[in-house]
């Protein structure tokens, strides 16, 4: 098989089985929303007594945990990946996503909601570890004309494991069987262990962190199978590059070094960006409902917004290095907070104009669209582009870990405060900030 398409292929099935616990998991409360609440009716205590607050707030707080763990598990992961190396801290990440789905599944069988939230807490912790250490290694071993493309691939899988998600979540498929549907990801969650295993660890920490030329050559030649005179001339390339490296990984460092700065703050104000898609990715469903739409019709667009974003991804993989990063970013983020404002304006208006229930699904599914073309995909990876390898993985887990908390507090709050207040909190959460900071990527 040729070297690039067998690369590309690698990635993408190592993609696939790494991220599917965290975009399964994070998808299918979505669509099998009905069967959750009675799940939560039945595991309270005394059964069947859940006040609609009552629901929300806990329902809210079960789905929100995500980011608490998210967010340690990625200042966890700089750490760990520098130390160990970026093959065993996927192999420790995905072994976590593992036990995450056994949990799960036992909370589901015996009606324990608070292991069913351990089970969300203990995934996110595993899945930043996994996602970030996954970037890295596709960053580190990819040749530089197959970067972007390549790191699109964790995007794509996660597009694609919600798309699942989403699907499986429906009634009509395992949506009325929860213990099937939780259940169900120890397949793929089992199978990255196995294939992270058979990986060579990324050519680049060999050589620079670990000055090993000769094991740094060998796992050139497993991830790009170069000729002999290649692999010499890209070794010598990436230890040319790397004296101009500052030396020292501390948060100070990079802050303390202009373009080191700059290139974190951008990370910081693009993954802020991307906040939005987390409210829609869980509750779509319920805010379609509420905007005039059967719960059938709601459950499909649901699931048709994500079959959009997976299109869109593949799109945004041949778009990524034939355009220009900044542009793809910019266009993309305007068009995603345009849709959300429309979104909000056509739930407000709807009670008055019934046909403005198709502005809500239009959207949505827009809003799917323009996260998965270029957003959400160069968001997860521009930061180690922009960093150098001795800051690298501090940066992007510090980054990674900055999102997550914001997104846990925005996103904990607006499935209560959209039925407190209206579609308005949306704007006001997402569309305003998101703004800015797509006012401050463009002019840097």
């Amino acid at each position: 098989m040729d070297a690039k398409w067998r690369l590309l292929l690698l990635t993408a099935l190592l993609a696939l089985s790494s991220v599917f616990q965290m975009g399964y998991t994070n998808a299918y409360p979505n669509t099998a929303i009905t069967s959750f609440r009675e799940y939560l009716n039945a595991s309270h205590n005394p059964p069947g007594e859940l006040s609609n607050t009552e629901y929300e707030w806990i329902w809210s707080a079960t789905l929100n945990i995500y980011f608490v763990g998210f967010a340690i598990g990625s200042l966890c992961t700089g750490i760990i990946a520098d130390r160990i190396g970026r093959k065993p801290t996927l192999i420790l990440g995905n072994m976590g996503n593992l036990v995450s789905v056994v949990v799960a599944t036992v909370s589901i069988a015996f009606y324990v909601s608070w292991m069913f939230a351990l089970s969300r807490l203990i995934m996110s912790f595993s899945a930043a570890i996994s996602m970030n250490s996954l970037i890295l290694l596709f960053q580190e071993s990819a040749p530089s004309n197959l970067k972007g493309i390549v790191s699109f691939n964790a995007e794509m899988a996660f597009v694609i494991t919600n798309l699942i998600g989403a699907i499986c979540g429906m009634q009509g498929v395992l949506g009325s069987n929860l213990v099937m549907l939780v259940g169900l990801s120890c397949i793929p969650t089992l199978l990255s262990v196995l294939l992270s295993l058979h990986l060579h660890e990324s050519p680049r920490y060999l050589l620079l962190r670990k000055r090993d030329d000769g094991a740094a050559i060998k796992s050139l030649r497993f991830y790009q199978r170069p000729d002999e005179i290649t692999a010499q001339k890209t070794i010598e390339e990436i230890k040319k590059e790397s004296q101009n490296d500052e030396k020292g990984t501390s948060l100070l460092t990079i802050f303390q070094t202009p373009h080191l700065r700059k290139g974190f703050l951008l990370g910081v104000c693009t993954m802020q960006i991307t906040t939005s898609v987390w409210p829609i990715v869980y509750y779509s469903t319920d805010f379609l409902t509420r905007a005039g739409s059967s719960y059938e019709l709601a459950e499909f667009v649901s699931t048709a917004m994500l079959f959009v974003s997976s299109i869109s991804t593949l799109v945004g993989m041949f778009l990524v290095e034939r355009l220009p990063r900044k542009w793809l970013l910019v266009g993309c983020s305007i068009v995603n907070m345009s849709a959300l404002l429309s979104f909000s304006l056509c739930a407000m208006l709807q009670d008055k104009f019934a046909f403005l229930t198709y502005g809500c699904i239009a959207s949505l599914i827009l809003h799917g669209a323009s996260y998965s073309v270029a957003l959400g995909p160069i968001a997860w990876f521009i930061t180690s582009e922009l960093m150098p390898l001795s800051c690298r993985a501090l940066a992007q887990s510090v980054v990674l870990a900055i999102n997550h908390t914001i997104a846990l507090v925005v996103s904990f709050v607006s499935f209560p405060l959209y039925t407190a207040i209206g579609p308005i909190i949306l704007i006001v959460l997402f569309v305003i900030p998101d703004k800015e900071c797509t006012h401050q990527r463009r002019h840097n």
